[in-house]
């Protein structure tokens, strides 16, 4: 076994399901969580996680390469706008118009929809047709993840989420919301599947696009999936076999595929297993989740497991919760290969640098492998 792993070397070899000196420890840091920390504290997110002693993972939008645009002359126009604050996008067609309103969210590092893009079949139609009328534009950036990589350098690893997530899931979180999607699913099914295919279609070309140029070796879909969204076969059907094909192409690139399924987890375990992704990050414990880590690290023995602390620990008034928790996990993965000590979701805000220390402490004290 590998002794003195730097943090990049040990989260690369935890993902690969390898020998590591001690449990990574790589939590889901973000801005909203760091607006929490005092004034003096590092308000940049890996020098936070530097500073409270967790192996750098930055989560953020790095190399977006391949990105879906309407067609010159099209007819199809892209809409931007502000209203009240609120950011309105959509696009204008020449079979009517479909926008959607978002609010910022918590400390502005992330939107709510409060209006909904495709709420009708008319909408969906009008979808389609902006699809049918895109084309992928395709730009070399990687000014941002050099930047981030001279930072980071080997305490971790700078992860892509530019690559979106399953249509289907796009569908429930962004453009319809949970209840429309399912109506049109039973109103408009024809419909509805020629358009998860065709989103399917430039998703695909989308990520291989963005694994050919972006130099960033570990890829994410933010799919936060959980069964309080979908059924098992919905899972199947609309999931599945579009996390592995995205899987093939990163692979074929030399790149990791990790999936964030930050939510209830238990009943789609044994379809979530086969996947050919390399691992599940970001599992919750109950209350927001149902699954506990050490039970995710049995589901397969070809997948890696990142996560096991949910947001009710972390923000406990004290820091010896954070470490039992954290000893608990650790004792109970002890020997396996390919588990990483993380949060349930995103670290909350509110969250104390005292309680992420005493995580670090016990990994420290008894995180060896």
């Amino acid at each position: 076994m590998k002794q003195e792993m730097t943090g990049k070397e040990r989260i690369l070899a935890a993902l690969r399901r390898q020998p590591v000196d001690r449990i990574p420890w790589a939590p889901l840091l973000v801005p909203y969580t760091i607006a929490g920390f005092p004034k003096h504290a590092p308000h940049r997110v890996a020098e936070a996680m530097r500073t409270v002693g967790c192996d750098i993972w930055t989560q953020a939008l790095i190399d977006r390469v391949g990105i879906w645009m309407p067609k010159p002359k099209s007819g199809v126009e892209a809409i931007k706008y502000f209203a009240e604050g609120d950011l309105v996008t959509g696009y204008k067609t020449p079979e009517g118009a479909i926008t959607q309103r978002e609010a910022s969210g918590c400390f502005g590092s992330m939107t709510i929809p409060v209006d909904y893009m495709i709420t009708t079949p008319q909408d969906l139609r009008i979808y389609r047709s902006v699809l049918e009328n895109s084309f992928l534009y395709t730009a070399d950036i990687s000014d941002h993840y050099d930047w981030e990589a001279d930072f980071v350098g080997q305490d971790g690893v700078i992860t892509d989420v530019g690559i979106g997530l399953t249509p289907f899931q796009t569908f429930v979180e962004f453009l319809a919301g949970v209840e429309n999607t399912y109506y049109l699913l039973a109103d408009e099914p024809v419909l509805f599947n020629e358009v998860m295919d065709l989103m399917h279609q430039q998703r695909l070309l989308q990520i291989k696009e963005t694994a050919k140029r972006s130099k960033a070796e570990v890829f994410v879909n933010s799919e936060n999936t959980s069964w309080t969204t979908m059924s098992p076969a919905i899972y199947e059907k609309y999931c599945a076999s579009q996390l592995d094909d995205y899987a093939d192409i990163l692979h074929a690139y030399g790149k990791l595929h990790v999936v964030h399924m930050c939510g209830k987890l238990s009943c789609l375990a044994p379809l979530i297993a086969p996947g050919r992704f390399d691992a599940v990050v970001d599992i919750a414990p109950p209350p927001a989740g149902d699954t506990e880590l050490w039970e995710a690290a049995l589901w397969s023995p070809d997948l890696a497991v990142k996560g096991g602390i949910g947001c009710d620990v972390f923000l406990s008034s004290d820091p010896r919760v954070c470490y039992d928790k954290a000893c608990e996990i650790i004792e109970n993965t002890r020997g396996q290969l390919g588990v990483l000590l993380g949060s349930g979701d995103s670290i909350p805000h509110g969250t104390s640098m005292e309680n992420l220390r005493a995580i670090s402490k016990a990994v420290e004290e008894v995180g060896a492998c």
